[in-house]
């Protein structure tokens, strides 16, 4: 799977199936089969639509989108607060912002994997293209939640109504 660029205007969600695992491990082409299963315009209602559901067909899912990323507060997590007293009221306004207003907003193409052994990604920022950026599962925040939710919740079950006559 292959994408040039960081303005894709769906997000993608793809299923995956292990052919060869030894191959996988060698990182062999053909060693993984990728099937496209939906796209949407809203990551969130991509994941969240009860079709998707299917992704748990297959030995794991992707989801593939683009977006902006901004600087995400740590203060509260790490006691790193800046110590700048001219700058906490704009720091303040801009913890307010969404990432696409953000003035140190960053594009970004973001894949997320999630089967059985837990969630990973990969992501790349448009001005740092050679730069990957990889987590292990240690994500935190709304995406990884619903990807997380996707694969782990209980199954969609569809009642059919009948009809006696």
């Amino acid at each position: 799977m292959s994408l040039d660029g960081f303005d894709l205007k769906r997000a993608r969600l793809y299923g995956i199936s292990v052919v060869d695992a030894g191959g996988v491990d060698r990182l062999e082409d053909g060693a993984l089969r990728i099937t496209f299963l939906a796209e949407h315009g809203d990551v969130y209602e991509l994941i969240d639509a009860p079709t998707s559901a299917i992704a748990r067909m297959f030995d794991a899912a992707v989801v593939l989108t683009c977006g902006w990323a901004a600087p995400i507060d740590r203060s509260g997590d790490s006691g790193d607060k800046e110590e700048n007293d001219e700058e906490d009221d704009e720091d303040d306004d801009d913890k307010n912002l969404p990432p696409s207003q953000h003035p140190q907003r960053r594009r970004v193409r973001l894949v997320v994997v999630v089967g059985d052994q837990g969630v990973g990604s990969v992501l790349r920022f448009a001005d740092t293209p050679k730069e990957i950026v990889t987590d292990a599962g240690s994500a935190r925040g709304s995406l990884a939640d619903a990807v997380t939710n996707l694969w782990f919740d209980s199954p969609v079950h569809v009642a059919r109504s009948s009809s006696a006559t």
